[in-house]
């Protein structure tokens, strides 16, 4: 048995890993070629709500996905594709905003798309 937090990472990776990127939990060497996600870190909120006391718990994930420079038409069918299937994982997700920028962090050139995942566990 998993903590709430647990399971809804568990069908994160499950679901992104049926697509068609590639899925990491850490950021794997620059010899890995984009396109890839990684699953990274989370946040969580368990302040007490006026309906429901500390039922339920605000869970904040990053998904990274970083994307050959090349083709943004292509890239931003892939951000609506990821979206679709993160929205779809688990029921338990209310929100998914994507943020994209260049970048070079990784030792070239890439689009680095920064996905905010907010459920409700």
């Amino acid at each position: 048995m998993h903590s709430p937090t647990g399971n809804l990472l568990i069908d994160l990776y499950k679901a992104l890993k049926d697509g068609n990127v590639p899925v990491y939990t850490l950021l794997p060497g620059a010899e890995v070629p984009e396109p890839l996600l990684v699953i990274g870190s989370h946040s969580e909120d368990d302040s007490p709500s006026g309906k429901s006391g500390y039922e339920v718990s605000t869970t904040e994930v990053q998904i990274d996905m970083y994307y050959p420079i090349d083709d943004r038409m292509a890239l931003e069918d892939q951000i609506y594709q990821t979206k679709n299937i993160i929205k779809n994982s688990t029921d338990k997700i209310t929100r998914v905003t994507a943020r994209t920028i260049v970048d070079s962090s990784i030792g070239r050139d890439v689009f680095h798309v920064i996905f905010l995942v907010t459920a409700y566990i």
